[in-house]
């Protein structure tokens, strides 16, 4: 009798589900359920720590099992349930639709369902169509906590370029990193064009062997970053479901927050290097009048305390 090809898949998606030892105690439970079937034989656990279900995209182990199925490796998955294996409904449609092409099943332990059974796909669309407002519901609440931080001066956000945060998830400098913040806005002061700074902080990456390399976008939105003169704007990008991020244009509500942090950039400086890129005078081989000549040279003295 030929043996079924079991896998497994297991995910968590916060932190502190992983601390709690979530991902291993799963890890280990499918290993000993499927080793202990001798008609089974257990192919992998596939799993992905602090991801987020609503995409495939965001789950590499789970992409490299689908991919595993396609090479005709596994016959069956288990999984904890519909909302362990996708929140999304039309990624979760469409992946168990792939499967069931290539003669692979799924069974979901929580909803005793097994996918490849007969009349099961409007069951399966009923199911996952909850799932999905679970986590819809899951997402309102993360976002309506976060809009509560940030209207308390406390924004829920990844520390910029330049800053780390400590253990009180304070902003405190990064000094190698601060020290190309603070030569990208020195010679934007100066008027110096965006291929000479781009040059320089390359010449920096490769003297220090970081692998490093700055393009246009980088700069650009390096030097436009309110950060480095200490504030903050919150929500300046919001996430769409299947669409990933989008540049918010008054759909999130946002605040400005000053003095959040130590700056990197006199503000007068960080204001007059943003007046210069609004003119496009930070490009190469631009013709300028005399005024623009003039405005570029008329550099304002920098003091980078925070850069050193």
């Amino acid at each position: 009798m030929n043996m079924k090809r079991v896998a497994a898949y297991c995910r968590v998606s916060t932190g502190m589900e992983a601390q709690e030892g979530s991902y291993e105690t799963q890890v280990s439970y499918y290993k000993t359920l499927i080793a202990s079937d001798p008609n089974c034989l257990l192919v992998e656990v596939y799993g992905d720590r602090g991801a987020s279900g609503r995409t495939v995209k965001r789950r590499p182990e789970f992409k490299r099992m689908l991919r595993d199925c396609e090479a005709g490796k596994i016959d069956l998955i288990l999984s904890k349930s519909i909302s362990r294996f996708a929140r999304n409904l039309p990624d979760c449609i469409r992946t168990i639709r792939r499967l069931c092409a290539l003669g692979v099943g799924v069974y979901f332990e929580r909803e005793g369902l097994d996918t490849l059974a007969p009349n099961m796909e409007l069951l399966l669309n009923c199911l996952a169509a909850i799932a999905e407002e679970e986590s819809t519901s899951i997402g309102q609440n993360l976002r309506w906590a976060q809009e509560r931080q940030n209207a308390a001066g406390k924004p829920c956000r990844m520390a910029a370029y330049g800053y780390r945060k400590d253990e009180n998830r304070d902003w405190i400098v990064c000094p190698d990193e601060a020290r190309r913040v603070a030569l990208a806005f020195g010679m934007a002061n100066r008027g110096e064009s965006y291929a000479a700074i781009r040059a320089a902080l390359n010449a920096l990456e490769a003297e220090e062997a970081t692998g490093r390399a700055w393009d246009q976008t980088t700069l650009g939105s390096l030097l436009r970053n309110e950060a480095y003169c200490g504030d903050i704007l919150t929500n300046k990008h919001y996430s769409v479901a299947e669409r990933g991020m989008r540049k918010n244009r008054g759909e999130r509500q946002q605040f400005y927050i000053e003095g959040h942090h130590a700056a990197l950039v006199p503000r007068a400086v960080f204001e007059r290097v943003n007046d210069l890129m609004d003119r496009r005078l930070l490009w190469k081989g631009r013709k300028l009048t005399a005024d623009e000549r003039r405005l570029l040279d008329a550099a304002l003295p920098m003091d980078m305390k925070g850069a050193t």
